[in-house]
């Protein structure tokens, strides 16, 4: 990767992405690196972001692996990109379990806008959805093997050694397909609907201002969740009255990163290009 600065637009559930792209922003910054980040979401910022780094800034993209794809808000970010005229673009893309070749489909989508793909890594982190109890000895030795994996993905960039695979044309296109719309949320989020309980519920409306879908809105004092839910857990790794879940199945709450490192991102902390 010949750019010396670096632009990661991140979009991320409980925090396990931004936490994967923090630490693999200090890596690049070690290797002479200049990395900012930048939400999503807030395309504002983002936008902000990549005018101060100027053209000559790589672009990089950590999502979350979802439906063997990655989350609509991801997708529209990708699909909504400017035309490029070769601008390095790497993938960074956290997972429970398999990717099923999500970085392929990713990887044509930029291709296509003139991007110039230099590299993808996918990493295993602490599984966020129905843990029964939080192992946080398991956890830290995973963090600890994709922190390993990230450090080795840094160095390849810089030295222009990174691969980024192509997929499986197939299977991963039509998850990719899928996971563009609506079908696969509506169905997951039907059979595991995320509710707040009005109980537990203190009104706070933090969960309103986390989610990334404004999907959340407060109605009678406490928290409702309506059906755009894309389930990325957000809301439920970061309720402080631990309100929000799946009602039938109850869980331990799982936050990858701090909630600052959160706000942080999304510009609730006044925070724009970091």
């Amino acid at each position: 990767m010949r750019s010396r600065k670096v632009v990661t637009a991140v979009f991320t559930g409980t925090g396990n992405t931004l936490l994967m792209a923090e630490a693999l922003a200090g890596e690049l910054k070690g290797l002479g690196k200049e990395v900012a980040l930048a939400p999503m979401e807030r395309r504002g910022i983002f936008e902000s972001c990549l005018k101060e780094y100027g053209d000559d800034a790589a672009l990089g993209l950590a999502v979350p692996v979802a439906c063997f794809s990655t989350y609509p808000t991801a997708w529209r970010f990708i699909d909504s990109l400017p035309e490029a005229c070769g601008r390095e673009i790497f993938l960074l893309a956290t997972m429970g379990g398999m990717g099923g070749g999500m970085e392929g489909p990713v990887r044509r989508a930029v291709a296509r806008k003139g991007y110039a793909p230099v590299g993808a890594l996918l990493v295993r982190m602490p599984g966020n959805y129905g843990n029964k109890s939080i192992d946080a000895e398991k956890n830290k030795g995973i963090e600890s093997a994709a922190k390993g994996k990230i450090k080795t993905f840094a160095r390849c960039l810089a030295d222009g050694k990174a691969v980024w695979g192509q997929g499986v044309p197939l299977v991963s296109g039509l998850t990719a397909s899928l996971a563009h719309g609506r079908k696969p949320w509506n169905l997951f989020h039907s059979m595991f609907p995320i509710e707040a309980s009005a109980e537990k519920c203190v009104g706070c409306g933090q969960c309103r201002r986390l989610c990334p879908e404004g999907n959340i809105t407060m109605k009678e004092g406490h928290a409702f969740i309506g059906p755009d839910c894309e389930s990325c857990q957000r809301c439920v790794a970061f309720c402080p009255a631990r309100a929000i879940g799946v009602p039938a199945k109850p869980a331990a709450q799982y936050a990858g990163a701090p909630l600052g490192a959160i706000l942080s991102l999304i510009g609730e902390t006044g925070a724009d290009c970091r």
